[in-house]
Order: C-alpha cells, then structure tokens, then sequence
C-alpha cells in the first residue's frame, strides 16, 4: 500500500497537469476568436476614420471615379437628361413649327418638329459628353471633393451637407455647378436655348441601400473607437499567445485564425456585393456605374483583408517550419547545411570581411529579430497593399539570409600540426 501511494499522487498530478494544458488552450483560443473578430471589424474602423480625418484618402478614393469611363457616361446621361428637360425641347419645336404655319409655312414643317429635336438633344449630348471626359471635369471633381471633405460626416452621420447629401437610404453629389459650366458652353457654341436653363442642385447618386441608416450607426461607433481598436486586438493576441500552453503552436493558431478569418470577410463581401447589385432600386439607371463606385470605395478594405490574409498564412508557416514535425526538421537541417556550405564557400574566397562574421555570429538572432520587427512597422507606415507584403517579406528574407550566410562566413580552423618522430 505504501508503495502504491506514489503512483496515485503521480497519476493524479498528471491528470491535473494535463486538464490545466486544455483549460489554458481553451481560455487561449477564446482569446484569440474574439480578437480575430475585432480585428476584422477594426479594418472597417479604421477605413471610416481615415477617409473622414484625411483629406489626401479621401481623395485618392474619390478621384478615379471621375475618370472611369462608365461613371463619365453616367453622369453624362444625368446631365443631358436634366438639360433637355429643362429646356423642354419638345414644347419649344411645336411653338415655332406653330408660329411658321401662322407665317404660311405648309403643315408639313410639323414633320421636321421630331428631327430638330433629336438633333438639339443629340447636340446637348455631344457637348456635355465631351466635359464630362475632360481634364477639367477631373480636376474640378477633385476641387468640389477636397473642399467638401469636411462635410463627408454626412455620408456617416445622416446629416445633410451643401455638396454631399445623405438622406434616407442615398448618398448623393450635387452636380448643380456643372449645370452652370454645361450652360455656358452650350451659349457659347451658338445653343442659345441654354440660357432658359435654371439655377438648379442636381444630385447624382452614389450610393442607395435599405442597410444605409444602420451602417451610418455602426460606422459611427466604429470611428470612435478606430484609434484604440487595433491595439486592442494586439494585446489579446499576445496575451492569448501568452497564455497558450506551446507559445509556437499559439503564434501558429494565431496566424491560421487570421489569415481563415479574413478570407471569410472577403468571402462574405463578395457575396454581399452580388447581391447588391443584384437588387438595385429602380430609381439606378447605370448600374455598371454603381458597380465601379462601389468597388473604388470598398478597395480599401477588400486589401486590407487580402494583407492580413497573407501575413496570417506567412505566420502559420514559418511557425510550422520551426516545430519538430519531421518535413519541418529535414527543411531546417537541409537548410542549415546549405547556408554552412555557402558560409564556408564566401570564407574561402579570401575576402577581407574582417570581424563581421564574429559579430554576426554573435547577435545573429538579434539582428534576425529587429529586422522583422522594422520591415513590419515598414509595411504598417507606407501602407499596405499585397503586393508591399510580398515585396516586404522578400527583402527581410533576402536580409536574413545575408546575415546568417556572414555568421557562417568563418574559415576554417587550420589543421593540428603532425608530431615528427624527433619530437617525439
């Protein structure tokens, strides 16, 4: 019995250590499942603040639309049909075929009333057509968009504004300014008609949704908290890493959460997007306008996913590449002999690299860690897209590997001199 002792105070000790292990990797994940969330909503917080603090975002979001040819044709067709119906060309063509059958003009002038009107109305086209596809128009757009960013809260707060309205479930720009530029051109190429063209606001829709009212609320919220946000997710993710029982196995389930949380969100935004425009209400007549609209405004966060994607999956990997599975172990070690090799080959060629490869030898691992940490804060700063990450993850790997190739980079030590009998 007193030898049996033990082996129950060992068996007990084991269970207790081994429920401890899963109760740490359950708090653990719950970590990093409310994390992932909110990184995934700090993206979309962080859009909403920028594009109302920054004048240069907002910008560079909204300046395309003015130069993509389908959003020109629609403004295009909303202008020519605001034009012509002010005018009321139809009415103003029966008033003087009427005045020139009084002069004795035969009834047949009546037949040239619908011609005249096409053409007027094609001419209007033409000419609002051709600003519309000027540099002007872009570089007015970009003029009406910078000086009205301080009234963008509009689009998130519901409250109306002199050049961008939103009201109910549409976001809208008043084009009223252009009428007056369209009216001038027209007098000025001999279309004296367009002086009955009033003073009007005309609004051009940008965006319509049922979901805009809640979005409003919800953006609102978010932009309050965008700040904190991001540093919020940071820090339980590194306290779930933290608290996990293997912190490799955590940084990996970190890298995996992320990487499958984001390709849900751009899942999901796609979905949604098909959806829209799918249902357009009716009052949309250029729903390839629509379509390019909302794919310039969504650009951002659409990248903003597809990085955290990326460098989630690059995390998952290289912390996979460090753990003890066995095509992880034979990479590393194949890895390890062909750096030796080349470390070995650069020492041999004689180059004088002097007490390089001693102190990189030394702080090798420092070394390894800053760079990561500075091609991280890099790829945070200049911001962002795919393309930067992968540009980003190839020179730190390209700067990793120079440094462990120096650290290598050691001659080797000459051989033993061989006893001679006389010495002997």
């Amino acid at each position: 019995m007193a030898e049996a002792q033990p082996h129950a105070t060992t068996g007990t000790a084991r269970t207790m250590g081994r429920g401890t292990r899963a109760g740490r990797w359950v708090g653990a994940v719950a970590l990093m499942t409310v994390a992932t969330l909110l990184a995934m909503v700090s993206v979309l917080a962080v859009f909403a603040r920028n594009q109302v603090l920054d004048t240069d975002r907002f910008v560079a979001t909204m300046s395309p639309l003015a130069r993509d040819p389908a959003v020109q044709d629609a403004i295009a067709r909303r202008l020519t049909t605001e034009v012509t119906e002010r005018v009321d060309l139809d009415r103003l063509a029966r008033e003087a075929s009427a005045w020139l059958r009084e002069q004795g003009a035969p009834p047949a002038v009546n037949s040239l009333v619908g011609p005249a009107v096409s053409g007027a109305e094609s001419f209007v086209s033409r000419q609002i057509t051709a600003i519309v596809h000027s540099d002007a128009f872009a570089q007015a757009w970009d003029a009406a968009i910078r000086a009205a960013h301080k009234n963008l809260d509009a689009v998130l707060t519901g409250h109306g504004s002199t050049a961008i309205k939103s009201e109910g479930t549409t976001v809208s720009v008043d084009l009223g300014a252009l009428i007056a530029t369209v009216k001038k051109r027209l007098e000025a190429r001999g279309f004296g008609l367009a002086s009955k063209i009033p003073a009007v606001n005309v609004e051009f829709v940008l965006f319509s949704s049922a979901q805009l009212p809640k979005l409003r609320t919800y953006v609102t919220l978010l932009n309050t908290v965008a700040t904190w946000l991001p540093w919020v997710c940071l820090v339980l993710l590194a306290i779930a890493v933290a608290v996990a029982p293997a912190h490799r196995r955590g940084l990996l389930v970190v890298g995996v959460f992320l990487a499958v949380g984001a390709l849900l969100l751009l899942a999901a935004m796609a979905v949604l997007r098909a959806y829209y425009l799918s249902n357009l209400p009716p009052q949309v007549h250029s729903p390839t306008a629509v379509e390019h609209i909302l794919d310039q405004v969504l650009g951002r966060p659409h990248q903003a996913y597809r990085v955290i994607a990326v460098l989630g999956a690059l995390l998952a990997i290289v912390c996979w590449l460090a753990g003890p599975a066995r095509p992880a172990v034979v990479l590393r070690r194949a890895t390890g002999r062909g750096l030796d090799a080349t470390g070995a080959a650069l020492a041999g060629t004689g180059l004088p690299l002097g007490p390089v490869p001693r102190v990189l030898r030394r702080y090798h691992v420092a070394i390894d860690i800053a760079a990561l940490v500075l091609a991280l804060l890099g790829f945070v700063f200049t911001g962002a897209g795919v393309n930067s990450a992968i540009g980003f993850g190839l020179g730190l790997l390209a700067l990793i590997l120079v440094v462990e190739i120096l650290a290598r980079a050691t001659a080797p030590a000459a051989p033993a001199p061989v006893p001679t009998p006389d010495a002997v």
